[in-house]
């Protein structure tokens, strides 16, 4: 009861950043690696840093230097991964903002593609 109590209580952005540390920790499988340090600011709800100078990856949640810091609401962020919203325009729109080397970034998306056809989630090219 008291489980349910505190899933009602959270954010939807509390919830969507719950939802995308999930989708990285299985994508970022210990074969793979990001070679640096990324870092989602989701306004309203946190940071979430994929450690990819660790082997395996590191995921967490503890505010953190990065190589590479990207400013966004996280329910737009869950929105990209899931393709139902696109990185590009909403970069264009500046609803993203991209701090540091942009080139860590870019690592990401082979990663979370190759997971996506593993598992037919809908992470999209």
């Amino acid at each position: 009861m008291a489980a349910t109590k505190t899933q009602a209580a959270r954010t939807p952005a509390a919830q969507a950043e719950d939802e995308i540390e999930a989708l990285l920790r299985a994508a970022l499988t210990p074969d793979v690696s990001l070679g640096a340090t990324l870092k989602y600011v989701h306004e309203g709800a946190g940071v979430l840093v994929i450690d990819g100078t660790k082997v395996p990856n590191e995921v967490h949640r503890r505010d953190v230097p990065a190589d590479c810091t990207v400013h966004i609401d996280p329910i737009l962020s869950l929105a990209i991964f899931q393709q139902r919203a696109d990185r590009s325009e909403a970069f264009r729109q500046g609803r993203i903002r991209i701090v540091g080397d942009v080139h860590v970034i870019s690592r990401l998306r082979p990663i979370m593609l190759r997971q996506s056809n593993a598992t037919g989630d809908g992470f999209k090219a």
